[in-house]
């Protein structure tokens, strides 16, 4: 029991630092990385785990200076993040963390816009089946990204009528 109360303590500081790496903090996506290696190797089929490890690969590549390596972390990121979603598809969390890495990766090397689509089509699909599934500020996240995604893909008027469901929601939300 103590040993799985320090394994969630120790996932919990690595999702921290996690977060402080999305927001630019290179040594923390190092030291996240490391701890999340770790964990993995401790709970190989955590999906939540995966999740979180493939995105720190991501950022590792993002803080990458060799083009090379910046690519081979991306994609094994993105493979880390595929393994999550198909140990478990239905983790909102880790559909969040891929839509958004997706979104955000140059779709002429990396071509997983489609992806994206998919994973912020899910959690809408799953808000419409109840109300309390996202945040509102995750609703116009997803909105926003999910319009991107379309953009990125060549949908401009799928892009289009999904910032028009935003503009609806921003409305209600103002009136």
């Amino acid at each position: 029991m103590a040993d799985q109360s320090d394994h969630m303590k120790q996932f919990e500081k690595a999702k921290t630092l996690h977060n402080n790496g999305v927001d630019g903090d290179k040594k923390a996506v190092i030291k996240a990385n490391e701890m999340l290696l770790k964990l993995r190797e401790a709970d190989p089929d955590n999906a939540l785990i995966e999740a979180y490890y493939g995105s720190t690969l991501v950022l590792l590549g993002r803080d990458a200076v060799k083009i090379l390596e910046r690519a081979d972390k991306a994609e094994e990121g993105l493979d880390a993040l595929n393994r999550a979603v198909s140990l478990d598809s239905n983790h909102k969390e880790i559909r969040l963390l891929r839509g958004n890495i997706c979104v955000r990766l140059p779709e002429s090397f990396f071509h997983c816009s489609e992806t994206a689509i998919e994973d912020f089509t899910f959690l809408l699909e799953r808000y419409k089946e109840n109300f309390s599934y996202l945040t509102q500020k995750q609703v116009r996240e997803v909105l926003k990204n999910l319009s991107a995604a379309y953009q990125i893909a060549g949908n401009p008027d799928k892009a289009d009528a999904v910032l028009q469901l935003l503009v609806r929601l921003e409305r209600k939300k103002n009136s």
